[in-house]
């Protein structure tokens, strides 16, 4: 798309955004309102109304709330970039971050256990104080690492399918640094049944989305859990 440029949509001829009139045929222009969204692949914020590919890693973007669906998602296997899929699994992954800090806070008190131990000093209290930060961290971050994986193989190698969106509202029940995410509930077509899902996003644009906007949703077949919205949103 041309920036500062519209066409009509009665002939296709190519207007200036200054313009309300098609200079052919005499038509209004609808110009489009400036859209700006992040990119699901590097959070990128980008002006989704002139560009359909971000300016920074060149990914798909979301499509503009409350437009129709965007054309099918790439044949499967498609590359992810491994900055992202960091992303996906740990920088911006707020589980595997606390589990980690659990792991990393209670080994040093399970060392003191263990070594206590082998000196013949036993101390019950401390031994399951020193147990329970590290296996809770563990738990964690085995949990996180299945969710990410899932959401991974979804975008790489699952099968696109059509899906609608149910519901878009501020999730209170999670916050980060005083900020609350964006649940958006879906579903969507298998050849079993319908499947309902839902995502968690942090880009405001996206409380603009209406129930029903159609989407595409990539997933498994023989594991509905593996499934995730394309493009991702961020």
């Amino acid at each position: 798309m041309k920036r500062g440029i519209t066409k009509c949509e009665w002939c296709l001829t190519e207007n200036s955004n200054n313009t309300t009139r098609c200079n052919n045929c005499g038509g209004p222009v609808a110009v489009l309102e400036p859209w700006v969204l992040q990119c699901g692949w590097c959070k990128t914020s980008n002006r989704r109304d002139q560009v359909s590919h971000c300016i920074s890693c060149g990914g798909q973007l979301p499509s503009i709330p409350g437009s129709s669906r965007q054309p099918e998602p790439p044949k499967q296997p498609r590359n992810l970039s491994f900055s992202y899929k960091i992303r996906v699994k740990y920088t911006g992954n707020a589980l595997m971050m606390i589990g980690i800090i659990f792991m990393i806070v209670g080994l040093p008190a399970l060392a003191i256990s263990i070594f206590e131990i082998f000196e013949g000093l036993i101390n019950i209290p401390f031994i399951v104080f020193s147990l329970v930060f590290p296996v809770i961290g563990f738990f964690l971050v085995k949990k996180s690492n299945k969710n990410s994986n899932q959401k991974l193989n979804a975008l790489q190698f699952g099968v696109p399918t059509r899906g609608v969106i149910k519901k878009v509202y501020v999730d209170t029940t999670q916050s980060i640094n005083k900020k609350h995410p964006l649940k958006i509930e879906y579903e969507f077509d298998t050849p079993l049944k319908t499947r309902h899902d839902s995502v968690r996003v942090w880009d405001r644009a996206n409380l603009k989305r209406p129930k029903g906007e159609h989407i595409w949703v990539v997933c498994n077949p023989e594991n509905l859990k593996e499934n995730n919205l394309w493009p991702p949103l961020a």
